[in-house]
């Protein structure tokens, strides 16, 4: 099914991106051009980060994987994101890092789990497919509605398409599915939904 050469290059896959979706939430955050400023609003928020864990999911073909990977990957995420602040004191580093590392460990399973489930057809696969854009539509109205004051017209941009952009990806899905299942309708069954 998978090579020896995808059991070293997924984990490290994971990794890496993990620590480039920390290390560029952390860069962006002192970035004080307005696409900056709306691209650090974006990914600084939970679902991006629970979209990593999600496709390392996705991208593994055992549960127990899926899991383990994802876990890892939110953890090098977090890491990252700490380790590239260099004006906080080490001991406000040390304990975000270890609140944030325990969110990782707990989540990451959860979602990496969920990414392993979604590779199933049909129906009880668009049902995980359909988690990280229903998170990025809650999570983004809860912004407009909490933090528009403060964000400004940058914020309210940024959330605004992201929500769309959610929302499309799952009329999307959703859409993709109901064509999948009509074609296969036909078709003799091959055992999977």
């Amino acid at each position: 099914m998978f090579s020896p050469r995808s059991r070293i290059l997924t984990p490290a896959a994971a990794l890496a991106a993990g620590a480039a979706l920390g290390s560029l939430t952390r860069l962006l955050e002192t970035n004080a051009s307005t696409a900056g400023r709306a691209v650090y609003l974006v990914v600084n928020e939970a679902w991006p980060w629970s979209a990593l864990a999600f496709c390392v999911g996705l991208a593994c073909a055992s549960r127990v994987a899926s899991a383990a990977l994802a876990a890892a990957s939110l953890v090098a995420a977090v890491v990252a994101y700490y380790a590239v602040d260099a004006h906080t004191t080490w001991g406000g580093v040390l304990s975000a890092t270890l609140a944030w590392g325990a969110v990782a460990l707990v989540a990451g399973p959860i979602l990496g789990l969920l990414g392993n489930l979604a590779r199933m057809r049909g129906l009880r696969g668009l049902t995980f497919r359909l988690v990280i854009p229903l998170l990025a539509v809650v999570e983004t109205s809860a912004r407009l509605q909490a933090e528009v004051s403060v964000q400004g017209p940058v914020g309210e941009t940024a959330w605004t398409i992201t929500r769309l952009a959610a929302v499309a990806a799952c009329l999307a899905l959703a859409a993709y599915t109901v064509l999948i299942n009509r074609r296969h309708r036909g078709r003799p069954s091959d055992g999977q939904g």
